[in-house]
């Protein structure tokens, strides 16, 4: 019995020989000794606080659709209802043509909805062969956060009515893709900053948060290591403290109140810009909640501030930059920017890792094959790419060319054309050969793919994958994130001393 409690305690410390479920590993792209990190940054939404995802939908569609409504929007809007498939992280919107988007890691559109309807194969190249998607802001828009989905669901649900009921826009007539956008992006904005929305959670955090019981001692932990913690947020204290203290407070004896888990507490930081900016740091009474009016370049320990800028933050943190990780759910404004501004090392949040990995977990022998098709697909259409070019280049041959094979004037004409046309069948039957076992193979691997897209997400498939290749958002995670988890917690079952190695890939001809 006490060995068995001796294990307990081992794999509740990330003892040596203990591995988490999969779904609760840590994954690597570049190479990090954590022993090497002295601080940790946290951002909050959906990162330390996450989300119920449909609860959290539900209540911005519907402050997002009453400003609609108020704009004189189709009242056909009020009824719309979360449908956590369609809208997914990842995608791009074409603000010009009313077309959500997702693209492989090589920008190529793999799959296309116009409002709700899946464009064809031929529809899509046709509109996005000639021109590199995503480049030009004035008509692409990025959904890159699990906040940005509400308004994917808004829109392809006004570009439907657009098409399919213009005159159900009474008041100011049926808008373009384009006006609709902006009136969605306008309204969904005005929710957030008219308190709509955060009201509504401040109320009954309950409702919309998940509750994790391990954060408080993932937290613990990582500090009992000796790390210095902090929180980085954009959002600002009110809403963070009621956020905090139902995550944290009275979850350990240790710690008097949320706050106490941070060294450092830097609220309204206004990311992206907070990483290049040159803000101070404007203090707040933890209290009242208000601004004291002290405004300092570096942020003093165990004090909340709101702003600031990265350069005082790293001076109060006194440390090198690459001995700082930041942990953060949002593509851009948390990973990307914090890398290409500091040499801070990189943590991202991706909620979506679970359900990822469980699909793979259960579909892993068909996820097998269709690699293997893959494969095979690849090498058939190789061979028989090199029949066809071999059929051209005996249409090219006359009869007297054989001889110059064979050796001038040993065949007389007949059994020069016997020869060639003999060359030619055999040629035809290889390549129609291969032509059909190139079809059944491809047939069997769309058949492989739509099932487990589907077992992924009926209308996108794997936000990590696209066509036979990463997405675009699975580049980004692998370009930019030093290491990626589903959530905070996961941490505990990481050893302080841990080093993370990344699977060296290699070069195609290595």
């Amino acid at each position: 019995m006490s060995e068995e409690i001796s294990e307990l305690v081992l794999d509740a410390l990330g003892g040596e020989g203990f591995e988490p479920p999969k779904t609760q590993r840590i994954f690597t792209n570049r190479d990090l000794d954590f022993e090497s990190i002295e601080a940790i940054g946290f951002d909050m939404d959906y990162t330390l606080a996450v989300y119920k995802q449909a609860a959290m939908e539900q209540l911005s569609l519907d402050a997002t659709v009453a400003k609609l409504l108020a704009k004189g929007y189709p009242t056909q809007l009020s009824s719309l209802r979360v449908d956590l498939d369609f809208a997914m992280r990842g995608l791009i919107v074409d603000k010009l043509e009313g077309n959500l988007l997702k693209l492989d890691r090589h920008g190529y559109v793999g799959r296309a909805f116009h409002g709700h309807r899946r464009m064809s194969g031929s529809e899509r190249t046709t509109m996005y062969s000639a021109q590199r998607i995503g480049q030009d802001p004035e008509r692409f828009a990025w959904a890159d956060t699990l906040f940005a989905l509400p308004e994917i669901t808004v829109f392809a649900k006004i570009v439907d009515l657009i098409d399919g009921a213009p005159d159900s826009f009474v008041q100011h007539g049926a808008p373009t893709y384009e006006r609709a956008w902006h009136d969605v992006r306008a309204a969904i904005d005005l929710a957030h900053q008219d308190d709509s929305i955060k009201r509504e959670i401040k109320a009954r955090p309950g409702e919309y948060l998940e509750d994790d019981p391990e954060l408080a001692i993932t937290l613990h932990k990582l500090r009992s290591s000796g790390k210095k913690l902090f929180l980085l947020t954009n959002s600002y204290y009110p809403y963070s403290k009621v956020l905090m203290s139902h995550l944290l407070d009275r979850r350990l004896p240790e710690y008097e109140s949320w706050q106490s888990f941070f060294d450092w507490v830097i609220v309204g930081s206004k990311k992206p810009s907070f990483f290049d900016a040159g803000q101070q740091f404007l203090e707040i009474d933890p209290d009242s909640g208000e601004l004291t009016g002290e405004a300092v370049d570096v942020p003093l320990r165990g004090k909340v501030y709101q702003g600031g800028a990265r350069e005082g933050l790293q001076d109060a943190l006194a440390m090198p930059g690459d001995s700082v990780l930041y942990v953060g759910d949002h593509i851009y404004g948390d990973i990307v920017k914090s890398k290409k501004s500091s040499s801070w090392r990189t943590a991202l949040v991706l909620s979506d890792l679970e359900h990822d990995l469980a699909v793979r977990d259960r579909y892993r022998s068909a996820l097998e094959e269709v690699e293997s098709l893959t494969r095979l697909r690849n090498q058939l259409s190789e061979q028989s790419g090199d029949q066809r070019n071999l059929l051209r280049q005996i249409d090219k041959l006359e009869p007297s060319d054989i001889n110059e094979v064979v050796g001038d004037g040993v065949l007389a004409e007949r059994e020069c054309e016997a020869l060639l046309e003999k060359g030619v069948q055999a040629a035809r039957r290889r390549h129609d050969r291969l032509k059909r076992h190139h079809e059944r193979v491809y047939e069997r691997l769309k058949e492989v793919r739509k099932e487990v897209g589907k077992a992924f997400n009926p209308y996108w498939g794997s936000v990590f994958a696209e066509r036979y290749d990463t997405s675009l958002f699975g580049a980004q995670v692998e370009n930019y994130a030093c290491i990626y988890t589903s959530r905070v917690s996961n941490f505990r079952y990481v050893s302080p001393a841990r080093k993370f190695h990344a699977p060296h890939g290699s070069l195609p001809h290595w």
